[in-house]
């Protein structure tokens, strides 16, 4: 697991830096109004900065880090929801691609690339219990147009 934000650590840090900057200033001649302006800007980034890292889930990065596949594609992959779909060979599957929407489609196309219901889920934000529900319709969709092509 990644390292959490340790907010005392980074203020010092940032104080220190500060310290050193202001210093710098100082000594080449800036006003101390624009020295403070300086400061105020800093503070409201260092501010900004230390709420998204306060909320950041590092497993959450770590998991998708490690979801990503590596870039060995043949030149005949889709490489896209579309491509896919039209390469597919079966107009049954096709068929019942398209009577869903856009975000079964992209569970299908991630599926056949290689991703597991876990991976979709953190990829597209879609709970994995729907992930599994809209694949099992899927399933009996396409039996029922291969029954009735």
């Amino acid at each position: 697991m990644a390292k959490k934000y340790n907010h005392r650590r980074a203020e010092e840090e940032f104080k220190k830096m500060k310290k050193k900057d202001e210093k710098f200033m100082r000594e080449n001649g800036m006003p101390e109004t624009k020295i403070l302006i300086m400061r105020t800007f800093d503070r409201k980034s260092f501010n900004s900065d230390r709420r998204f890292y306060e909320r950041v889930d590092f497993d959450s990065e770590k998991i998708i880090a490690a979801a990503r596949q590596p870039e060995e594609h043949s030149l005949s992959e889709p490489k896209n929801v579309k491509d896919f779909i039209d390469s597919l060979a079966s107009i049954a599957l096709v068929d019942s691609l398209k009577a869903f929407g856009f975000e079964t489609q992209l569970i299908a196309f991630f599926l056949y690339r290689g991703y597991k219901a876990k991976e979709i889920s953190v990829l597209t934000g879609i709970p994995e219990w729907t992930i599994s529900r809209r694949i099992s319709e899927l399933i009996k969709t396409y039996k029922f147009f291969k029954l009735n092509a």
